[in-house]
């Protein structure tokens, strides 16, 4: 099992301070309906909604030949805060090595748990201001067992610009 104890920024309890974020999460274990983790097609972005769709990403899960992760979709909310657009790319051709090994860590314990993760921290934005962020990793499987997705919610805070 992946270790996160040494790992304060991550939450396996769920403490979600953003509201956005716990609504999110109701959404996921609604769109459960009994099974041990809803599929990618029981996730329906009309009943997701306008109000959380800008702060939603999914990764598709690539197991052979060897495991990698690619964005499918990037809201917008963390396209602008990012300044930049990351979908369709591979993890590996974006992130340099700490933050891959962050998100790998991640991504592991999510797949080895089949439960939701949290994660706080810093947000580095080249160029501009950090910001803190609060996101939620949400496991998705087509067959309740192996996950071939991962929902994400992501929240930015951006620190505000210094007077100088």
């Amino acid at each position: 099992m992946s270790e996160i104890g040494s790992h304060p920024e991550l939450d396996p309890a769920l403490d979600l301070q953003s509201p956005i974020l716990r609504e999110l999460l109701r959404y996921w274990e609604g769109a459960k309906a009994g099974k041990p983790l809803p599929a990618r097609a029981d996730i329906d972005p009309l009943e997701i909604g306008p109000a959380l769709l800008p702060y939603i990403l999914i990764a598709e899960v690539e197991y052979e030949p060897k495991l990698r992760f690619r964005w499918r979709l990037v809201g917008t909310h963390i396209t602008e805060t990012l300044g930049r657009d990351v979908t369709g790319a591979y993890w590996d051709e974006i992130y340099n090595d700490k933050v891959l090994a962050s998100l790998y860590l991640r991504a592991d314990w999510l797949m080895q748990q089949l439960r939701p993760l949290r994660a706080i921290g810093l947000s580095p934005r080249p160029g501009r201001n950090a910001g803190s962020s609060e996101t939620l990793y949400l496991p998705l499987s087509g067959d309740g067992a192996t996950v071939n997705m991962i929902m994400l919610g992501s929240v930015y805070i951006v620190a505000p610009k210094r007077e100088g």
